[in-house]
């Protein structure tokens, strides 16, 4: 007998992980100097009288944009009271309506939308392949799905720090272990306990070609040198990737 798929992880309204998440530079008005904004952004198409589904909308900066780029309409959902409070408050707009729910179980009918965006909430859902197929029916036709996620390479790590060090604690490799043993892991971030999926880039890019779509785009986001001028201590990051975009069509 199979087990009972678990509740998704609503990490973000753990006190303990929010007072951390807060201090990064990545939250609130600071989103746009995140190592791979420009390159989200340059994935997805024009926005001009779209109706936008963001899934994971987490505080709403993402949502905020595409409204205030033209977009005709933008749906949030998130898990996290918090973020949606933060959301509300501080990156409203009157054509972005924030949806309390799980991207697991939040349900549209079909072509109700144009285009579908996540930023990197999609490692934290166990059931990629349900999900990518259910986005597949609410696309409309030509419509758009952009995600980012964390990068294989990256979520291989767990649970495990991921560098590995020689004995005067100098960073000497990046390790990865299990490649193929996909499914849930566990990290401390903030707190301990927070749950992300590894899954095969293959897993991930099978699993869009199996719900129809086309994927005409992957990146792999590099820092540029003028990110790492303006983040010095962040200069191992070009040593692996952290992050995958992918945009996909529906014929």
């Amino acid at each position: 007998m199979s087990e009972a798929p678990r509740e998704p992880q609503n990490i973000y309204d753990d006190p303990g992980f929010f007072a951390g998440y807060s201090t990064l530079e990545r939250f609130g008005a600071g989103w746009e100097r995140a190592m791979e904004h420009a390159d989200l952004l340059a994935l997805l198409p024009e926005v001009d009288g779209r109706r936008v589904l963001d899934l994971g909308c987490g505080a709403g900066q993402l949502a905020r944009h595409l409204a205030a780029t033209g977009a005709a309409e933008v749906v949030g959902v998130d898990a996290s009271e918090r973020m949606l409070a933060l959301a509300r408050s501080e990156w409203a707009h009157p054509r972005v309506t924030y949806w309390h729910g799980t991207i697991e179980k939040v349900a549209f009918p079909p072509a109700r939308f144009d285009l579908v965006v996540s930023s990197l909430v999609l490692h934290y859902v166990e059931d990629y392949q349900g999900l990518v197929q259910r986005i597949a029916e609410w696309l409309a036709p030509g419509g758009v799905l952009a995600y980012s996620t964390e990068h294989p390479i990256f979520t291989a790590r767990l649970p495990g720090e991921g560098w590995v060090l020689d004995d005067a604690g100098r960073r000497i490799r990046w390790g990865l272990d299990h490649y193929a043993d996909e499914g849930a892991r566990e990290e401390t971030w903030f707190v301990p306990g927070v749950r992300k999926v590894h899954r095969m880039l293959a897993t991930l890019i099978n699993g869009l070609l199996d719900a129809g779509l086309i994927v005409d785009r992957v990146i792999e986001p590099i820092p540029s040198e003028r990110w790492l001028h303006d983040h010095p201590l962040a200069r191992d990051e070009r040593r692996r990737p952290m992050f995958l975009l992918v945009r996909a069509r529906k014929p």
